[in-house]
């Protein structure tokens, strides 16, 4: 993107430096934000007025603000960039619990980052970048009244809706999966599957974005960006979109009966199927891209695909719906495909710590890659849509 690669150099500044400078201008804004996200997007878990950001001093701004929009407010918010596998580190490596609330155990060897200092110039693009992974951080974690954390009986999001509890960070699920076509059917079934708030968060960061930008505090302007970008990106996932790829209306309702009865054995093995389909899919497309940067393999279709612009005017500008009747509709009708090529190519047995086995079928892996690597140019023009719309506010 030129507008990105163009953009000259941000200064570094600390969260409590904006927050302090702002509030007085935020206090409304949030406000106003807020109201419009429960007419539009929250209609069934609104904020608490008594969450309402109503500023604070050096040493609870920061705690204020993070309550006011719903995240953990134990969530680091270090100062960093991300590192590129392959490249060389440019500055000192971070440390993990600056990064996310589960430090290593969250990040493992998967991810390197480099700490950045206050009053440092840094370039927009890794900015937005970095940002782009951070609600995988620990953001939206126990957030829900049963998740074990005090603010989660404060924040009016009520029971945690679904999500395998097996997985330590399943607590963000609902926040960063949008089912929006379903049958109507589902739907009225299990009207759980209709509390997810990955529109909210956008909503909250474009808007922040927008007056970082305004009010001259570029880089938190590109850091809320990525923000939004998250979850952007996250519905461009089939996984993220479909509750249950290759599943029929009849069958999904069959399973939820008999959750309903008591019998839940096929409602769990409907569970661990998509479990183990929505997680090794992302970590083969995440070793595949790591392993090319590595290997300065840069000419790789998934590398390239998501560089082609020229469907980037085909859907048009980013805007509230673009969210539900583009990405996740797109990611919805290509699901089907995906989970069968998944188990066409074995991949679930031929796939493992970041290699291919024996076992798998590279006929049928050729297949999904190319399919992979199609998505990834309406990947790609998503990101770029949803980047232009929100440098254009600036």
């Amino acid at each position: 993107m030129p507008e990105l690669v163009s953009a000259p150099k941000v200064k570094v500044e600390s969260l409590e430096d904006f927050l302090l400078k702002e509030q007085d201008k935020l206090i409304p804004l949030m406000r106003d934000m807020e109201k419009e996200a429960n007419l539009n997007y929250d209609k069934s878990a609104p904020l608490p007025e008594a969450l309402s950001f109503k500023g604070g001093n050096k040493k609870t701004i920061r705690n204020h603000f993070l309550r006011a929009l719903r995240l953990n407010t134990g969530t680091p918010l270090g100062y960093f960039l991300q590192n590129l596998p392959g490249n060389p580190l440019p500055a000192k490596k971070s440390n993990p619990m600056t990064v996310s609330i589960y430090g290593e155990k969250d990040l493992k060897q998967d991810y390197e980052f480099y700490d950045i200092r206050i009053g440092e110039l840094v370039s927009p693009l890794e900015v937005l970048a970095t940002a782009g992974d951070e609600p995988d951080f620990g953001l939206d974690l126990n957030l829900f009244e049963d998740n074990g954390e005090s603010f989660g009986k404060d924040y009016g999001f009520g029971i945690q809706s679904f999500g395998d509890s097996r997985i330590y960070y399943a607590t963000q699920v609902p926040f960063h999966i949008g089912y929006y076509h379903e049958s109507p059917i589902i739907f009225a079934a299990a009207g759980f599957l209709t509390r997810t708030y990955p529109k909210y968060r956008v909503h909250q960061f474009m808007t922040l974005s927008r007056y970082a930008f305004e009010s001259g505090h570029t880089y938190w302007g590109y850091r809320f960006l990525g923000w939004g970008m998250h979850y952007v990106v996250d519905l461009t996932q089939p996984y993220h979109s479909r509750v249950l790829p290759n599943f029929g209306t009849i069958s999904m309702l069959w399973i939820n009966l008999k959750a309903i009865l008591g019998f839940e054995s096929a409602k769990n093995e409907a569970i661990d199927r998509i479990a183990s389909r929505h997680t090794t899919i992302e970590k083969y497309h995440f070793s595949t891209l790591r392993n090319s940067y590595k290997n300065k393999e840069l000419t790789h279709p998934f590398i390239l695909s998501v560089k082609q612009a020229d469907l980037d005017n085909n859907y048009g500008k980013y805007d509230n719906s673009y969210m539900v009747d583009i990405v996740s509709k797109q990611s919805y009708d290509i699901s089907d495909r995906i989970d069968t090529l998944i188990d066409e190519s074995n991949l679930l047995n031929g796939f493992s710590e970041g290699k291919l086995l024996p076992e798998i079928n590279h006929k049928s892996l050729a297949e999904l890659d190319s399919t992979i690597s199609e998505h990834m140019k309406s990947v790609g023009s998503h990101i770029r849509n949803y980047v232009r719309t929100g440098l254009k506010q600036n």
